[in-house]
């Protein structure tokens, strides 16, 4: 009998110890699941470094020359057509011919308006010498045509292809250009066309002179390169046009340039101007600013004592700067309200 009483005991007893556990794991704290805790705010980060260029992007606009009508006086059938357009002609190169007699550019700083031979003198005469000795040929250089200028402009005509030049040069042997060389936008005199004196024979014009943009503000110091259309040039100064003339050949034969001024809707090209030698930038978090005034404001590493620097760009989430002192390192940076009490020297206690 003893032993049927002890097991309904035991019984009651691990009941009651397990109701215990029980009561106990429902009263204490469950723990929360990783992934749920909540963050802790960090007030320190470490800077970094970043290669900063300052590249900008920059509206282009184009100057371009007047456009010109070339004039001949000689009157005929084309019979030979050396003109293309966008191909440099230069001064003293024969451009048609004209019922077999070939016609020559010639730039003169007086047009040539008059038959000139051996005897003649005047504005004309000295004008034609001075080009002739550019050429590289025979002439008194003085005003008055003489044996030498004879000699010099026979040489011309016949390197041209004149057959038999006598020493005289005749309006009808050119087409008077206004500079050494041009470039044709269109040839419109063609192989068997008439022409009579003062017959068009081709356009020039329109040629690309100059690039300009509006210089953007806050440029960091330094050279730049601009870049547009595939085509660079390097600048020690950015004053916001661009005259060179390599420059501009490379831009007008590309095709964006084409593309930009048959755009009707006059949205212009854009260009990137950028450091030629990025700089070597300290990178930060916004947080790490404090004291900001323009590009000044202030960083520090311990939340005390402030390190004026100057914002050089900004992106990303990070904020790059220079400090003022060169001689000072950036490495660890306090971050957010622990910068509160800082107080960031005004510029002129930077100095």
């Amino acid at each position: 009998m003893q032993a049927r009483i002890a097991i309904p005991m035991t019984l009651t007893t691990l009941s009651a110890l397990a109701a215990g556990v029980l009561s106990a794991a429902l009263l204490a704290p469950m723990p929360t699941p990783a992934g749920l805790e909540p963050a802790v705010a960090a007030d320190t980060a470490t800077a970094g470094r970043q290669s900063f260029a300052d590249e900008r992007t920059v509206d282009i606009s184009f100057e371009t020359s007047p456009e010109q009508s070339l004039t001949t006086h000689a009157s005929g059938t084309v019979s030979e057509d050396l003109c293309s357009p966008g191909r440099q002609m230069d001064s003293g190169s024969r451009l048609l011919s004209v019922n077999g007699s070939p016609v020559i550019t010639l730039h003169t700083g007086t047009p040539l308006y008059r038959q000139l031979g051996e005897g003649d003198a005047g504005p004309d005469v000295l004008a034609l010498q001075q080009e002739l000795m550019r050429l590289g040929y025979a002439s008194e250089g003085n005003g008055a045509y003489g044996r030498l200028t004879a000699a010099g402009v026979s040489q011309l005509l016949a390197n041209a292809g004149v057959a038999k030049p006598d020493g005289r040069i005749r309006p009808e042997n050119t087409v008077w250009i206004s500079q050494t060389s041009i470039t044709p936008t269109q040839c419109t005199a063609g192989l068997n066309a008439t022409l009579s004196d003062g017959g068009e024979v081709m356009k020039t014009g329109g040629q690309l002179t100059a690039a300009t943009f509006p210089v953007p503000s806050g440029l960091s110091a330094g050279k730049r390169t601009l870049t547009l259309f595939g085509a660079s040039i390097a600048l020690d100064k950015i004053e916001g046009r661009v005259g060179d003339q390599t420059f501009l050949n490379k831009i007008q034969s590309s095709d964006g340039y084409k593309a930009a001024i048959a755009d009707q809707g006059g949205k212009k090209p854009t260009a990137s101007l950028a450091l030629d030698q990025p700089i070597n930038a300290i990178k930060v978090p916004p947080s790490a600013i404090t004291g900001q005034s323009g590009d000044k404001a202030c960083v520090s590493a311990d939340g005390k004592h402030a390190t004026p620097v100057t914002i050089i760009g900004s992106g990303l989430g990070a904020t790059l700067i220079q400090p003022d002192n060169a001689k000072a390192t950036i490495s660890t940076i306090k971050l957010g309200h622990s910068l509160d009490r800082l107080q960031c020297p005004i510029d002129g206690a930077r100095k």
